[in-house]
């Protein structure tokens, strides 16, 4: 059939055809672009309550990474002039809490993060884990080990030559580095952090 001899009738349904497909294609895009712009809003909503969160956490992390480390040197200095200086119990309780990271593991929204934000975001919340095991490491040995011995005095703690800690309390000196190392780590990954989520917002922003 010749298209220009069509009857009117078919004519008017290929164009009532035409606007139904128009329309339904429009309002599909409309949705997929709501959609994008939903999960764009989440996202940022997301990034902002984790770069408070995380900037709350490295302001403790960064305090320990920047005292821990003098304390320590002046405790090795004394050991190694035979002064025996005495040993701090570890035994302050960790209050502190990661809600938004436990809400976003929970919510699945790690999905609206690309995978090397995804990387970034767990590296610095498993070192973080691992400064709250060591910290609870250092809580449990000194309730254990430490505090029942505190009475017998510094000759218990330190090699006859004052020079070492014994053996059985090597793991104060021990610890207490790596909690050092966990805390200079955790800042450092934090900062980064932050510093990447806003500059990802940023970027992500249409300019009105």
């Amino acid at each position: 059939m010749n298209p220009s001899k069509a009857p009117p009738w078919i004519i008017r349904l290929g164009l009532e055809l035409l606007v139904v497909f128009i329309g339904a294609y429009a309002a599909f895009g409309l949705s997929q672009y709501q959609a994008r712009r939903e999960a764009v809003d989440r996202r940022h909503q997301l990034q902002d309550a984790l770069v408070r969160e995380i900037k709350d956490l490295t302001s403790n992390t960064r305090r320990v990474a920047q005292q821990l480390p003098i304390e320590l040197a002046q405790f090795d200095s004394a050991v190694r002039a035979g002064r025996r200086p005495a040993l701090q119990p570890w035994i302050e309780p960790v209050r502190v809490q990661t809600h938004m990271w436990e809400a976003t593991l929970q919510s699945g929204a790690l999905d609206l993060f690309d995978i090397p934000t995804v990387y970034r975001l767990s590296r610095f919340y498993n070192e973080l884990n691992a400064g709250f095991e060591q910290l609870a490491q250092l809580r449990s040995l000194s309730e254990s080990v430490l505090i029942p011995n505190l009475e017998r005095g510094s000759s218990e703690f330190y090699e006859q030559d004052g020079r070492s800690l014994r053996p059985k309390y090597r793991w104060y000196r021990d610890g207490l580095g790596r909690l050092a190392g966990l805390a200079s780590s955790i800042t450092t990954l934090g900062d980064s952090l932050t510093s990447q989520l806003a500059s990802d917002q940023t970027r992500a922003t249409p300019h009105r």
